[in-house]
């Protein structure tokens, strides 16, 4: 973990500084290269909707704007910053990302087994280079499932939606390994029929207080998704419905 944090602290340095990686042999050709991949897969792309690059928790941005023109560069995604591709953001821009959070830097999440180990997948299934797929469509293609059948997924503890109106709501599912407890959240938008993406992430253990608390919130946008015509954050009037609770 700690030589690949090295190297995309350069790879975050030569992007602020030059506004590109390098070609082959930069110090993360790999992430060029998946970045690149994912840029054009049109579906993978749609898998996902958008994300805010000024994260909740810090009220700032966690990545500057070279590094969003560059996550962005050629793709048929509308993208104005600070308001982006979440897929985009959520793999490769908070791989590069360097700002502090009160839960640690954002790359963590993809040089840690938590999060594999929680959703069901091999130890280092989202560790960057454990593998030439792109981290994006590793990450959709286990995560996908979670959000849109929350109760066909034997690891769900917690699932719910916060409804916008008819046509939009809001899911986050909670997600464990039975054996090691270890959580993770997913959460995203559901239009009609389409399911999409905002982000995953591991969680500390979930415990009824938490829970009883968190469900008796006000419904609002979480996890710096950026809703069309809605500010990030921001409280609507919804409801709460429970789709599974163990």
């Amino acid at each position: 973990m700690d030589d690949i944090s090295s190297e995309l602290d350069v790879a975050a340095d030569l992007l602020t500084r030059r506004g590109e990686l390098g070609g082959v042999g930069s110090p993360a050709s790999w992430l060029a290269d998946q970045v690149a991949a994912s840029r054009t897969d049109e579906v993978g792309l749609s898998q996902w909707t958008s994300s805010t690059v000024v994260d909740d928790n810090v009220q700032a941005p966690v990545f500057d704007e070279v590094t969003f023109d560059w996550l962005h560069r050629g793709t048929s995604t509308a993208a104005e910053f600070p308001i982006g591709h979440a897929g985009l953001m959520h793999t490769y821009g908070y791989l590069l990302s360097t700002v502090a959070t009160p839960y640690g830097l954002k790359r963590e999440r993809w040089l840690t087994t938590d999060l594999a180990m929680a959703l069901g997948e091999p130890p280092t299934q989202f560790y960057p280079t454990a593998s030439t797929v792109p981290l994006m469509e590793r990450v959709s293609t286990a995560v996908l499932p979670v959000l849109t059948d929350p109760a066909g997924i034997g690891r769900t503890v917690l699932a719910f939606d916060e409804v916008v109106d008819d046509g939009h709501r809001v899911r986050t599912v909670f997600v464990a390994d039975p054996r090691s407890g270890t959580t993770a959240v997913v959460y995203g938008a559901i239009t009609g029929s389409s399911v999409r993406l905002v982000t995953t992430f591991p969680f500390g253990p979930l415990t009824s207080d938490w829970v009883t608390r968190r469900l008796a919130e006000p419904a609002r946008y979480r996890f710096n998704y950026a809703p069309p015509g809605a500010s990030p954050g921001s409280v609507f009037d919804g409801h709460t419905e429970i789709i599974l609770a163990f």
